[in-house]
């Protein structure tokens, strides 16, 4: 039995078509005979027994001290990248487990054109998802869009009211020191107008001050002037008298030796002296 282990006909059609659908696989893993749930299991976060997405296990299967087996896994790993970072870019925000998955799938199947329903990245043991866990897991990534959503919007409310209320502050005290300013401004032109009206009134003391001494230096000015006259009138007089001889005689007749002793002498006045000195004058004229 053992001699013909090999030799049945349908052992070897069976062991060509498996042959041949060997060299037809695009990619190649670097894990040898251990299986893939073997090392997503190997892989696991201890902490919370979470194991490595579709993507990480396809890192960790097709690479060898960071080098890739074939140039399609490697495209088959960017492909997915580049769809994970564009999907998180829309929904602001990464992606579940799940999601992930789903990404990878399409861009396996994108980029080596598989038509196959069949999972990859699982290993040659896994089984395609039913239609109704498709839907359930549909529903549950709606679901959990749904909530993200609305924890987007209670953040984005919340962040809104939190602008109005700084606005209101901010407007509030903005009106505060616009007040402030008014009447500061309002306190500024009263001390002006104050200043103002004291240095009008100063220049009026002023001006009034000056005219008031004007006028008492120009009274001064016409006493001492009239007072001047007068007493250039007199000089005048005087010097007409004392050129007049017969007035001298008159003079010096009065004040004779020839009266009597112990006698006063006579005092003649200005207005004598004054008719005197006409009298003689009109004498001279005569003669």
């Amino acid at each position: 039995m053992i001699d013909d282990f090999g030799n049945d006909a349908k052992f070897q059609e069976r062991s060509q078509k498996n042959s041949d659908n060997r060299k037809k696989q695009k990619t190649k893993h670097r894990v040898g005979s251990k299986s893939y749930s073997q090392l997503s299991f190997e892989k696991r976060n201890v902490e919370t027994g979470e194991e490595p997405d579709c993507i990480a296990l396809w890192e960790l299967t097709h690479t060898k001290n960071g080098t890739w087996s074939n140039k399609e896994s490697q495209d088959v790993y960017d492909k997915a990248r580049e769809a994970v970072e564009t999907k998180e870019t829309e929904t602001h925000g990464p992606l579940s487990s799940e999601q992930r998955n789903n990404v990878f799938q399409t861009a396996y199947k994108d980029t080596l054109l598989c038509k196959s329903s069949q999972p990859r990245g699982y290993g040659y043991m896994a089984k395609p998802k039913t239609g109704s866990e498709r839907f359930r897991v549909h529903i549950e990534e709606q679901a959990r869009a749904t909530t993200e959503t609305k924890q987007q919007n209670f953040e984005l409310s919340q962040h809104v009211n939190e602008l109005q209320d700084q606005l209101e502050v901010e407007r509030a005290d903005m009106q505060e020191r616009l007040n402030l300013e008014r009447a500061e401004r309002e306190q500024l032109e009263e001390r002006l107008q104050q200043e103002r009206a004291e240095r009008e009134r100063l220049l009026e003391e002023e001006r009034r001050s000056r005219l008031e001494f004007e006028k008492a230096m120009m009274t001064k000015f016409n006493q001492q002037m009239a007072k001047l006259s007068q007493q250039q009138v007199l000089k005048k007089m005087t010097d007409k008298e004392n050129s007049n001889p017969n007035l001298q005689n008159v003079l010096l007749q009065s004040s004779s030796p020839s009266r009597n002793l112990g006698a006063r002498p006579t005092v003649i006045s200005s207005n004598q002296l004054i008719q005197n000195s006409r009298m003689y004058k009109a004498m001279d004229q005569k003669k």
